[in-house]
């Protein structure tokens, strides 16, 4: 055989054998396929990803942010308990980049979910730690080399890897769901071979029974007779007939549909990955969420046929973006939250959809918000279904949470829905009394708690009935929305008791600086340290006496300086009245030089110029408001005091802190400005200050 004929039949044969993967694509192997891990990125596209701008760009098989500019890029599909691995690679040692886990919507988050630090920038948190929760104790990553990241995120303990040694071990219960997303602020940064298995997840099927399922039946009444003899909907007519489930071969296997296989139990948002089993040339069992349970073929529709595998129904909602080839064994994720449902084929992307329709109704026209069942549908009476695995983790759907506050809920709690069971004439007419009673008992009922049990005990005794099912659903929207009202005070009593205590501290700490200074009689550091304290106590007596003493003493040096100055004048007269002129002090302005208003300039024409992000705050106010989309510049973030011709620059204790010429102020400590300093306010906007002489106003 020729050179040329070999390889003509090998092109033939990955031609036949399906799309050929391109040398960036990302893939998995197929014990990874079969062990439920999928692709966050494929290497090629952000199809699954979702940023603000483009500043994330695929580069090489990467993910890659040069670092220029701020950059946040994050998964659309929030996920619970899990394993993640990726590799990673910097530029330098000291970038200032992190991943998040389990965090909210949020655009650049910084303390919502869990931040896992990438870089060296910050000497509290190095690379491997899992901020405020656990500091990384191995060795730094080296710059311009790939390293490999694992993370274990199971329940409230969080396990950071990085090139198989373990660097942080922390645990912490505040975040229980959320996205994951890559966070670049300075540095090169690059990702590739994203890949998440989900843990802790709960088998639906036992391998050798079918414990937790039964089989569904349509609840709805039968049409009257009429001129249409033939109904062509599934279900219909006055005689149902029911598919055929049995286990064999530990698979569950269905067949002489058409029919289905309803779970006993309801579910909402989650990640669900099941293993379905087919031979050549026949389709795989697809899959309903999110059903009713009282109706077949409801909910959304997952699709495996050999057309369009990982379509969404029903009809067709969403197309995925690409063939994938299905194999004998095929494993299918898929994560639902909300209204987003995404798809992947054998660990591969391939399929999400956003529901933006109303709630309510048939998913054929309207949105499936609420917990519905899962069921494995068989089409028709030729048609075989064979499901080896099914395995669900539960999504919370509040997302993200942050250190220090009340965790969000749990996830939703799984809903029976009772299957139903034969009953006699005799006890059926009892349970319809009961049934009277109780939907009588739960309408007049003003306590959702007790609607819920009530409604509950309805459905045990007739799991058709609708009006149960909707009681149930707007009680428990009434329990839930109750709890979150409570969980909000409590956020907020928590709140306003933890920035009073703050503010307290605060100006003890303030008053008992500025008292010390008073008594040695430095003004400056007097005045600056009771500032602090009148910012967040401007009213308490203490606070009020001491600036009376301030003042007055102020004052009184004022006095002498004026009589001093009117002898020289006297003496000195013309001539030193010109000299006095050439030689006047100067004043004093900050320009921006780093920022949003860059360029813009201020004049420093008061005694005390107060900084930061609000303009004003009850009695304390800012004279100088610095926009900052970064959030990283304090509410009152620093001062800067002018005595004698000479500036000096107060932090007043900021989030961030304040750098002068690249020295970071300590809090309360005045630090004195030179012409042309440069002054860096929470690492995002930077001021030039600087001496002139401005004309005097005549008034």
């Amino acid at each position: 055989m020729t050179m040329q004929n070999w390889i003509g039949r090998v092109i033939v044969v990955l031609v036949l054998g399906g799309s050929v993967l391109s040398a960036k694509e990302a893939a998995l192997s197929p014990a990874e396929i079969q062990d439920g891990w999928v692709l966050l990125f494929d290497g090629e596209t952000t199809f699954g990803l979702i940023q603000d701008g483009s500043l994330f760009r695929v580069a090489d098989g990467a993910l890659m942010a040069d670092g220029t500019n701020p950059a946040y890029i994050r998964t659309t599909s929030p996920f619970s308990d899990f394993q993640l691995k990726l590799d990673f690679r910097s530029s330098n040692a000291g970038a200032d980049a992190a991943l998040f886990i389990r965090t909210a919507k949020d655009f650049m988050p910084t303390e919502n979910g869990y931040q896992i630090r990438l870089g060296d920038s910050d000497a509290s948190w190095p690379a491997g730690s899992i901020v405020q929760r656990g500091k990384a104790i191995g060795p730094r990553p080296a710059a311009n080399q790939w390293h490999t990241l694992e993370i274990s995120a199971q329940g409230e303990h969080i396990i950071v890897t990085i090139d198989h040694q373990k660097m942080a071990d922390g645990k912490d219960s505040s975040a229980r769901s959320g996205f994951i997303g890559f966070k670049v602020r300075s540095g090169r940064l690059e990702f590739r071979d994203v890949k998440l298995k989900p843990a802790t997840t709960t088998s639906l099927f036992n391998g050798s029974d079918l414990n937790g399922w039964k089989t569904g039946m349509d609840q709805t009444p039968p049409p009257k007779p009429g001129k249409i003899k033939k109904l062509l909907h599934m279900g219909g007519g006055s005689k149902q007939k029911e598919s055929e489930w049995t286990v064999r071969d530990h698979a569950i296997h269905g067949e002489k549909g058409p029919g289905q296989l309803n779970s006993t139990a309801m579910y909402e948002d989650f990640v669900l990955q099941f293993e379905t089993r087919s031979s050549p040339g026949k389709p795989h069992g697809s899959i309903y969420l999110r059903g009713d349970a009282d109706k077949i073929s409801s909910g959304y529709l997952v699709k495996l046929d050999e057309d369009n595998p990982g379509a969404i129904g029903p009809g067709l909602l969403a197309s995925p973006r690409r063939k994938v080839r299905l194999t004998n064994t095929t494993v299918t994720t898929v994560v639902v939250s909300g209204r987003h449902i995404a798809v992947w084929i054998n660990g591969f992307p391939v399929t999400e959809f956003a529901d933006t329709r109303p709630e309510g109704g048939p998913a054929e026209k309207n949105a499936k918000i609420a917990a519905g069942i899962i069921a494995l549908p068989v089409g028709s009476s030729s048609a075989t279904a064979d499901f080896t695995q099914v395995r669900l983790n539960l999504v919370a759907k509040t997302l993200g949470g942050v250190i220090g506050k009340p965790a969000p809920a749990a996830p939703a709690a799984v809903t029976a829905a009772t299957p139903m069971v034969p009953v006699t004439p005799q006890q059926q007419a009892v349970n319809q009394q009961k049934v009277g009673s109780l939907m009588a008992a739960a309408v007049m009922s003003k306590d959702p708690e007790e609607q819920r049990r009530l409604y509950s005990e309805v459905i045990k005794l007739d799991p058709g009935n609708i009006a149960a099912m909707q009681g149930l659903r707007d009680a428990q929207e009434k329990v839930d929305k109750k709890q979150q009202e409570e969980q909000q005070r409590s956020e907020e009593v928590a709140r306003q008791q933890s920035e009073g205590a703050s503010r307290e501290a605060t100006k003890r700490e303030a008053l008992a600086r500025a008292q010390d200074a008073f008594y040695h009689r430095d003004l400056p550091a007097a005045n600056s340290q009771l500032a602090n304290a009148e910012r967040v106590a401007p009213e308490d007596p203490d606070v009020k006496a001491l600036r009376r003493q301030i003042d007055a003493l102020r004052a009184q040096a004022a006095r002498v300086r004026y009589f001093w100055m009117g002898g020289s004048m006297l003496v000195l007269g013309t001539g030193g009245t010109l000299a006095f002129l050439k030689l006047r002090k100067k004043d004093g302005y900050l320009q921006i030089v780093s920022g949003l208003d860059n360029g813009k300039k201020y004049n420093l024409d008061r005694e005390v110029v107060r900084i930061g992000a609000i303009a004003q705050d009850g009695g304390s106010r800012n004279d100088i408001v610095v926009r900052d989309m970064e959030h990283m510049i304090s509410r009152f973030h620093c001062e800067i005091h002018g005595q004698n011709g000479k500036f000096y620059l107060i932090d007043c204790n900021s989030a961030n802190g304040t750098r002068v010429d690249k020295q970071r102020i300590a809090p309360g400590k005045p630090a004195q400005l030179k012409n042309g300093a440069r002054v860096d306010l929470g690492g995002t906007v930077a001021f030039r200050f600087g001496l002139e002489r401005r004309a005097r106003s005549n008034k």
